[in-house]
């Protein structure tokens, strides 16, 4: 009897170890575009990534200093890295050809921009190291840097927590930070940030989506659009207000009356009346023949 129990375990052993090892096989992803160098590490061994290369379970991606790369996984699920950033496929379980059970990221350092794709939005959670991120129907941009997570939502919503701790994004250009010991409120990057140049460098897609192929760009520019047109509307108010008219300026005084004095000593004017004396300015002049 413990000969069979033996040789059931060593077979469901084999099994489980041979499923795993096809899994690690399996692509879950493919690349679309890769720039300089990108890199991955894993079952399949260390290799440099190009357009069509595929993603597979546990491999671990980064792109060097001026590096960048763009990915696609089986259920639609797009996911950019920007220079610097390195992250690991650390769960993957296909529910069917184009469906996650589960998909899950550990993120490491840099920026990314994550876009959901067709599986369940329970399916999906991306690990940094001050804490998770669950994800609803989301397109977001995550930068880990200098010991601090910024997260900023684009459409949808997620929740980080920290243990216990949780926020929630759920208005589009609000972001968070978390540094180890707390999360902070969300707000608007329109109000977060003194300087744009400040906010380029922690969320770079969004400053400029050009960087990014059409098919990740969801509505990057609209965070600081929206910056730049309530600066806007602070100088127009300004201006406004410096070039606004006075009071408006009461009526004209009358012009004067014409003087009725009377000219004496024929002296007065210029006219052509005869005569001297008393006259009027057309009656002075007094010396006409």
């Amino acid at each position: 009897m413990k000969a069979l129990v033996g040789l059931l375990v060593a077979v469901a052993t084999y099994f489980v170890m041979d499923w795993s090892s096809a899994s690690a096989r399996e692509p879950i992803g493919t690349v679309l575009n890769a720039a300089q160098t990108v890199r991955a590490g894993g079952a399949q061994g260390t290799r440099v990534l190009t357009k069509n290369n595929d993603v597979f379970y546990l491999d671990r991606i980064s792109a060097n200093a001026t590096g960048n790369g763009e990915f696609e996984f089986k259920d639609g699920t797009k996911l950019a890295l920007g220079p610097g950033a390195s992250l690991v496929v650390n769960e993957s379980v296909l529910k069917s050809k184009s469906r996650f059970q589960k998909l899950s990221l550990s993120a490491t350092r840099g920026t990314f921009r994550w876009i959901s794709g067709g599986s369940a939005s329970s399916a999906y959670e991306i690990s940094t190291p001050h804490g998770t991120i669950g994800i609803r129907g989301t397109a977001l941009d995550v930068t880990i840097r200098n010991g601090r997570v910024y997260l900023a939502l684009i459409s949808g919503n997620a929740k980080f927590c920290n243990g216990s701790s949780c926020r929630t994004l759920k208005q589009s250009c609000d972001f968070i930070v978390v540094d180890g010991r707390k999360i902070s409120e969300p707000e608007s990057i329109s109000k977060g940030f003194e300087k744009r140049e400040a906010a380029s460098q922690i969320f770079p897609f969004l400053a400029n989506p050009n960087r990014l192929s059409s098919r990740f760009r969801v509505g990057g520019g609209s965070c600081f659009a929206r910056r730049a047109a309530i600066r806007q509307e602070g100088k127009d108010q300004s201006v406004t207000e410096a070039a606004a008219p006075g009071p408006e300026p009461g009526p004209a005084p009358p012009e004067p009356a014409p003087s009725k004095e009377k000219c004496g000593g024929g002296n007065c004017g210029i006219g052509k009346g005869k005569g001297s004396g008393n006259g009027t300015h057309d009656e002075g002049g007094g010396n006409d023949p």
